[in-house]
């Protein structure tokens, strides 16, 4: 399985990314899906300027991205903008061991689980169903930061 890391956070490719996970990771790609519906926030220029030219940018839809993530042979870094976009990934057959929660901010109705981690009923719900299939969830914004377990949040 070539993806190497999986994670979420609602700012997609930003400065933790560039300058923390990417060279740590020693990826060939970063693979952005996108739910049906949400491919207009998006913008795709912008996510390509954002990123170094030594990284390839794939941009998806949510059974397409699942494909690739399980058939490529490059080292992926998997960046979701929701939990709603990891949880119809893992339905479309995305086979992954571990996520990480790097940045979901505030909204009416969250709870905050970290420094930059709210969340609401629909996120506990799709982090309970990511989890009861057996994969790992944890919270850290940066490699070196310590790893929170969402556990907690979900009882």
């Amino acid at each position: 399985m070539p993806i190497i890391f999986a994670r979420v956070d609602d700012r997609l490719i930003h400065g933790q990314i560039v300058q923390a996970w990417l060279p740590e990771l020693n990826v060939d790609e970063v693979l952005i899906p996108f739910s049906k519906g949400n491919e207009a926030r998006l913008n795709r220029g912008l996510l390509r300027l954002s990123l170094p030219y030594e990284y390839e940018l794939t941009i998806l839809d949510s059974p397409a991205a699942a494909r690739r993530a399980n058939e490529s042979n490059r080292r992926i870094f998997l960046l979701m903008g929701s939990l709603k976009e990891a949880a119809d990934l893992i339905k479309d057959g995305l086979q992954i061991t571990s996520l990480n929660i790097g940045g979901m901010h505030f909204k009416d109705g969250a709870q905050k689980l970290a420094e930059n981690v709210f969340l609401d009923n629909d996120d506990k719900r799709f982090l309970k169903l990511i989890r009861d299939l057996g994969i790992r969830i944890e919270t850290r914004a940066v490699p070196n930061s310590p790893s929170l377990s969402v556990d907690g949040a979900l009882k």
